[in-house]
């Protein structure tokens, strides 16, 4: 079973899953490392950045910072990211990155055919440099694959393949988030070209029914869903065979979180629901939501993913 990664905001800050629950580890955004220096201003970024991510924020588990800087390409463009391959992957490493993810070039909503050739060769070039400066600091690096069709994915996995990477991840996949068998074709095609002893982790995939289907041809995943679901006032709650997605402020999904919390004989679970029933804004509502969806991803991992 693959092992579940939550994405992770520092600004706005999310909040901080461990103190109430153990999880599979988390996926940090390094474009809301960027905002903190806007936001919180620079002593807290250079606390952040000298104390590293776990002692600043009192985590001790596996841990990703990804690569993106900005926001995705807009259509047509091609946006350039002021901080350098080489400061994203230094950065990673400062922060206690247990895997370095190369600065890598999402092909998303680029209908330009050659803008795209230029994103995909900037990949390719970036794969390589990026395995030689995480092996001059003794950590390895995981690969992004990108493309726009199977083709160019198949190529990608194909070239970094060849230089040895041990760590690969999946990108680019969210503008196909309405095609299954795309997104499928995909996964699979790439595990094919790498085998079995490669580690694939796939990037931003949210969709529950979707990585059920591929939870088999990778070994970790990244979810934003507890944000996602909590933006959209859905709490995420186990039913049966499955998770059922209920309006947190309707009647009805009150009355099941009520019914889940005088049936559950799980403490945390307990406690959890009752941060939202007994919130006092929508801001600490909304907090308790993530918490609660979060744990139920976690405590569910089997029943959502597969055994």
């Amino acid at each position: 079973m693959p092992r579940l990664y939550l994405t992770w905001f520092i600004e706005p800050e999310d909040p901080h899953y461990w103190d109430f629950f153990s999880i599979d580890g988390l996926v940090v955004s390094m474009k809301s490392i960027v905002n903190m220096r806007q936001h919180r201003g620079v002593h807290m970024l250079t606390r952040l950045l000298s104390e590293g991510f776990r002692r600043f924020y009192g985590y001790n588990g596996p841990l990703i910072v990804d690569s993106m800087t900005q926001p995705l390409h807009a259509v047509g463009g091609l946006q350039v990211s002021h901080l350098s391959q080489a400061q994203v992957l230094y950065t990673q490493y400062v922060l206690g990155s247990d895997i370095l993810v190369h600065r890598d070039y999402p092909i998303l909503h680029v209908k330009d055919h050659e803008v795209r050739v230029k994103l995909f060769g900037r990949n390719l070039v970036n794969a390589e440099a990026a395995l030689r400066f995480g092996e001059s600091l003794g950590r390895e690096v995981m690969l992004v694959v990108q493309g726009w069709n199977l083709d160019t994915y198949v190529k990608c996995a194909q070239y970094y393949r060849d230089l040895g990477a041990r760590y690969i991840g999946v990108g680019s996949l969210v503008p196909h988030k309405g095609d299954a068998s795309f997104i499928i074709n995909v996964v699979r095609a790439v595990r094919d070209v790498l085998g079995g002893r490669v580690h694939l982790h796939l990037f931003g995939v949210g969709s529950l029914n979707m990585l059920r289907k591929v939870a088999s041809l990778v070994d970790s995943v990244d979810v934003s869903t507890p944000a996602i679901a909590a933006g959209k006032k859905e709490v995420l709650i186990p039913s049966g065979n499955g998770i059922i997605r209920v309006k947190v402020n309707s009647m009805s999904g009150i009355s099941m979180l009520k019914e889940r919390l005088e049936s559950t004989n799980d403490s945390i679970e307990s406690l959890l629901i009752g941060r939202i029933l007994n919130a006092e804004s929508l801001k600490e509502e909304n907090r308790s939501v993530m918490l609660y969806n979060a744990y139920v991803l976690t405590r569910h991992k089997a029943l959502i993913l597969g055994s």
